[in-house]
């Protein structure tokens, strides 16, 4: 990286931080090469889908917050950090489908309905068991709970990751006092 290149970006982002919307396209000229290469990097991936996906999320961010940046700070480091979360939340959310697929045979287990009552029975006593956890938490929590289990999260809600955080470690504190005794 060049200083000719840092100066640049610094001048382009400022601009927008002051409201200059000609500064847009230049700055995504700019900026759109550095954060795909340094997302591809990132998720240790050829530059493809997934590197020009969290890019593409961080330039919508940056763009998004560009009045809340802070000229003393350094706009490319502000624009790399923007989009190295990205990275680390696209690599958690492809964590997250490699658990969440199952082979053809355990679906197929999962869904046969020829379950035997015990199983049954089993199943609804976990499910009452959770309501009642539920219940106990306080109401934010539950929602954060909830809407995180339906995937129904909120969009451009930055701190509802952190929130559903917490709510997790209430809920797993709350089951072990409640059937962990």
């Amino acid at each position: 990286m060049t200083p000719g290149v840092r100066a640049e970006v610094q001048s382009l982002v400022q601009r927008l931080a002051d409201g200059d919307r000609g500064a847009l396209r230049p700055a995504f000229d700019r900026l759109w090469p550095l954060l795909r290469d340094f997302c591809a990097r990132a998720l240790r991936t050829p530059v493809g889908a997934d590197a020009e996906d969290a890019a593409q999320r961080a330039l919508v961010k940056l763009f998004d917050q560009a009045s809340d940046f802070d000229p003393r700070r350094d706009a490319l480091a502000w624009a790399l950090t923007i989009a190295a979360f990205e990275c680390r939340t696209a690599a958690r959310s492809k964590g997250r489908r490699r658990e969440d697929s199952l082979d053809d045979a355990a679906a197929e287990r999962l869904a046969s309905p020829s379950d035997g009552p015990e199983e049954a029975v089993i199943e609804r006593d976990l499910i009452t068991a959770a309501r009642g956890v539920l219940a106990e938490l306080p109401s934010a929590d539950a929602e954060a709970l909830i809407a995180a289990f339906e995937d129904m999260r909120p969009a451009g809600d930055a701190a509802f990751r952190k929130r559903l955080q917490r709510a997790v470690a209430r809920l797993r504190i709350a089951w072990r006092a409640k059937h962990d005794a």
